[in-house]
C-alpha cells in the first residue's frame, strides 16, 4: 500500500512539473530602451523627444491600464513622421495594445488634410507594428529616406 501511494504521489508531482513546462510561447524579457536604440540605428529621429504619458494616452490613445512600461522617441519636427514606441503590456494585454496601435496607425496615415504632410502620411501607411507576446513595438519611418527593410531587420534582431 505504501508503494502504491508513493507511486501515485510521484506521478502527480511529475504531472505538475510537466504542466509548468507548457505554454504558448516563451516569456522572454526585453529591455525596451535597447529595442528603441536598435531600431533608431535604422530609423534616425530628427529632433527627438522621449515618448511620455501624454503622448501614449492623448496622441496614441493607448489604454494606460494595459501598459506595464514603455519607451520610445518621436520626432519633434512637425513634418517628420519618425516614431519608435516599445511597450511591455500587462500580462495578457498585448493583443489589446496592438489593436490600439493599429487604430493610431490608421489615424495618422489617412488624414489627407494637408498636402505638405503627404510624405509623413505615406510613411505612416507602411508603419510596422510587431508583437512578441506581451511586447508590442510600433515604428514609423522618418521622412528623410529611412528604409523599411532596414527597420524590419532591426526589429527582428531586437526581438530575437
Amino acid at each position: 500500500m505504501k508503494k502504491l501511494i508513493a507511486i501515485a504521489l510521484s506521478a502527480a508531482v511529475l504531472a505538475l512539473g510537466l504542466v509548468g513546462c507548457g505554454g504558448q510561447e516563451s516569456s522572454k524579457a526585453y529591455n525596451l530602451n535597447d529595442i528603441v536604440t536598435a531600431v533608431e540605428s535604422a530609423n534616425p529621429i530628427a529632433n527627438p523627444r522621449d515618448v511620455d504619458d501624454n503622448f501614449i494616452t492623448l496622441d496614441m490613445l493607448l489604454t494606460k491600464d494595459n501598459i506595464e512600461e514603455y519607451a520610445g522617441k518621436v520626432s519633434n519636427d512637425q513634418a517628420d513622421s519618425a516614431l519608435i514606441v516599445a511597450v511591455k503590456a500587462v500580462e495578457g494585454k498585448g493583443d489589446a495594445v496592438k489593436t490600439e496601435m493599429e487604430a493610431y496607425k490608421t489615424s495618422i496615415s489617412t488624414g489627407g488634410l494637408y498636402a505638405e504632410f503627404a510624405d509623413k502620411e505615406a510613411a505612416a501607411k507602411d508603419a510596422r507594428i510587431v508583437q512578441q507576446g506581451d511586447y508590442v513595438v510600433m515604428v514609423v519611418a522618418n521622412t528623410n529616406g529611412a528604409d523599411y527593410s532596414a527597420i524590419d531587420t532591426a526589429l527582428d534582431e531586437a526581438l530575437k
